[in-house]
């Protein structure tokens, strides 16, 4: 990958225009520029370390989310699909594409998106963080150099916070009569919180919504013949299933 975004950023450097920014390269190389190379924040090689981190926390983390959303349709196709179908029928119907801005009239499938961040977090622990200096956090001593992880799926799974916090439950973030989308806990965190939470917390839930109503507005989603649906975890940096699934998208 590092070797892509290298090449990428060379040619980039060859073609740039003063009068336009194509993306993200095209802006970061004309900060570069200006410095001449003398800036510690613009260089090629946090250029390319930036790039990379986009490059994951844009597609890992949202492509694992929407593999666990499906494979929750395909297990569960008589309830929480067949709701979640419904209410795309009857928001966006079948003649148009699902837009982002449907999503303040489907609070069934926002809470369904916000349940399943919750219930598999997609980073379990976050990003990893250093205390820059002596501090002390629940009577405990922290040496600055101390590494810190903020484990997300303990506080996702907190039977002092989530009644039955273990149970796939999307009405949770709705009201009695699951009508509207209540406000976001405080408690639920999959992309962090302050001043350092994901800055593109809002971009990858839109690319689930998208997504989600998309498919669900064209197909039927269901276990491959015969076969079950699993919803163990493989755990690490990135929560995704254990095992390799397939699954039948049958035309509505």
């Amino acid at each position: 990958m590092l070797d892509f975004i290298r090449k990428e950023a060379d040619q980039r450097s060859k073609t740039l225009s003063p009068d336009e920014n194509r993306d993200f390269i095209d802006a970061y190389l004309k900060k570069i520029n200006e410095s001449n190379g003398t800036n510690e924040s613009f260089n090629l090689r946090t250029l390319m370390g930036n790039a990379l981190n986009l490059f994951g926390a844009g597609t890992n983390t949202v492509r694992a989310s929407i593999e666990w959303n499906l494979l929750y349709c395909a297990r569960d196709p008589e309830g929480v699909q067949r709701k979640l179908q419904q209410e795309v029928d009857n928001i966006v119907g079948r003649e148009r594409a699902p837009e982002w801005e449907d999503r303040h009239r489907m609070p069934y499938t926002m809470a369904f998106i916000w349940e399943m961040l919750r219930w598999r977090t997609p980073t379990p622990l976050g990003l990893i963080r250093t205390a820059e200096r002596d501090t002390t956090m629940g009577g405990f001593h922290v040496p600055a150099g101390t590494v810190v992880l903020s484990n997300f799926w303990a506080v996702h799974h907190d039977p002092e916070v989530w009644e039955h916090p273990f149970d796939f439950d999307p009405t949770r973030f709705l009201n009695a009569d699951h009508t509207v989308l209540l406000p976001k806990p405080a408690a639920f965190i999959p992309f962090s919180t302050g001043r350092r939470m994901c800055p593109g917390e809002t971009l990858a839930i839109m690319e689930i919504f998208i997504y989600l109503t998309t498919l669900m507005q064209k197909f039927t989603v269901l276990p491959k013949e015969g076969e079950t649906i699993s919803m163990d975890i493989h755990e690490g940096i990135t929560n995704i299933p254990l095992y390799s699934q397939e699954l039948r998208f049958l035309p509505r």
